[in-house]
């Protein structure tokens, strides 16, 4: 257990990295604060200095400088599956972690960080969108690994590569959801129109809202998982894959389903006291599938306030969550969230005011409280994000923000980028 907290460990971003004159290894190894008492593994923490290991001795280690988990040709990448894209000479390169996986065979005018849209890694083709000029749609490309790229339609989004190769796209104007062929022709549609379409690239299947009704496709068959009535949800509620799962809720409910449309778990939402309310976090589902965690508000009016978060778990087949964990603290105005990492019975709690522990969901050991050393650590700042350092390891990933207003519950980002040229 020990071993595995330490090689994929949690990585909490207690400042933005680079937005500070860059520090000597000295400087940012002087006088660190010790560890908080309780920790059942290393947990590292990046400030602007470097990384830090906070360490269940007590003692808390600098590790060294940060740096980026993708190349440098890589100008954006996707902090979940560290899938990246990038230019050289004018060839589009796209990648996962340090390695190239293919590059383009034609050269492209426009190398901004934008440029280079959405891209979609396949067992055996990828798939990504490229912008020309913002005032024009985007152009979506196939390519087989180690072949030339063609060109196959218009202002459509690549969403996920069934089972059987093809592709899952939805249409920019519309928002249609329709099947293309592994070789780009257009085989069959979907839905006329989805607006909130949410791939699941592990199951291999995309949720959608019809007509008040949940419903899942593989690209074949479709499917209703639920109506909105039946679950209880009303409204235009948060759809979120979760590996296997589906959750949706709107601010007074939350259902968690299997793709056969079974109650995983559901639960009453605590009454959002203020308008900014409800959960405040991406849904995290355990290794072992037993259950979610998440996190909900009470204060937050988006304008600065002082209220509470509390992290919940909601363990399958229950009827109701069971608060863990609850943190006063003051909100960020606007964009903020909270995010939580499970390790095994363990979460790591964090959100933007920078605050952040590690709680003992089984009840058998009370909460360590980290945002006092984080706060003393060198260079570290009151604002940040957090993540796992292992891709694909439960827990959310950087740089996701909860809105000011309007829909509940933090999505996660789809590229790490600049904007579009």
């Amino acid at each position: 257990m020990k071993a595995f907290w330490v090689l994929a460990s949690a990585l909490l971003v207690a400042g933005a990295v680079g937005a500070a004159p860059a520090r000597s290894a000295a400087h940012c190894s002087a006088a660190l604060p010790p560890a908080p008492a309780g920790l059942p593994a290393s947990v590292v923490v990046t400030t602007n200095c470097g990384l830090f290991a906070l360490q269940p001795g007590g003692n808390v280690a600098y590790e060294g400088a940060w740096t980026r988990p993708v190349p440098a040709v890589a100008s954006s990448y996707s902090p979940e599956d560290l899938s990246w894209s990038g230019f050289l000479r004018g060839h589009i390169l796209i990648g996962r972690g340090m390695k190239v996986l293919w590059r383009s065979h034609d050269r492209y005018r426009s190398t901004h960080p934008g440029s280079v849209g959405e891209v979609l890694l396949g067992r055996r083709k990828l798939a990504f969108t490229y912008y020309t000029s913002f005032r024009r749609p985007s152009r979506l490309y196939l390519a087989a690994y180690g072949r030339a790229e063609h060109a196959v339609a218009r202002d459509e989004t690549p969403l996920l590569f069934t089972r059987s190769g093809a592709l899952i796209i939805q249409r920019n104007r519309g928002s249609a959801l329709v099947v293309r062929r592994g070789d780009g022709r257009l085989e069959r549609a979907l839905a006329p129109h989805a607006p909130e379409a949410h791939p699941d690239r592990v199951a291999g299947k995309v949720v959608y809202l019809r007509d008040e009704k949940l419903v899942a496709s593989d690209g074949v068959r479709v499917w209703e998982l639920g109506s909105l009535r039946r679950l209880g949800v009303t409204g235009w509620p948060t759809i979120e894959p979760l590996l296997q799962l589906v959750s949706l809720h709107d601010r007074r409910r939350l259902v968690v389903l299997d793709f056969s449309g079974h109650v995983f778990a559901t639960t009453v939402l605590p009454k959002p006291p203020k308008s900014a309310d409800g959960i405040s976090s991406s849904l995290e589902l355990n290794a072992a599938g037993t259950a979610v965690a998440f996190t909900a508000t009470s204060g937050n009016t988006a304008y600065g306030s002082h209220g509470s978060e509390t992290v919940y778990e909601l363990a399958a087949g229950h009827t109701a969550a069971d608060p863990l964990y609850k943190q006063e603290l003051d909100f960020n105005v606007c964009e903020r969230m909270a995010w939580l990492v499970w390790r095994g019975d363990r979460l790591l709690y964090a959100d933007t005011e920078q605050h952040a522990a590690v709680l003992d969901a089984a009840g058998a050991a009370g909460a360590v409280d980290l945002t006092g050393v984080i706060a003393a650590l060198p260079g570290s700042v009151r604002t940040g994000t957090a993540s796992s350092t292992s891709p694909g390891a439960s827990g959310s990933s950087p740089g996701s923000r909860r809105p000011c207003a309007g829909r509940h519950g933090g999505r996660r980002p789809r590229r790490s980028r600049g904007g579009r040229p």
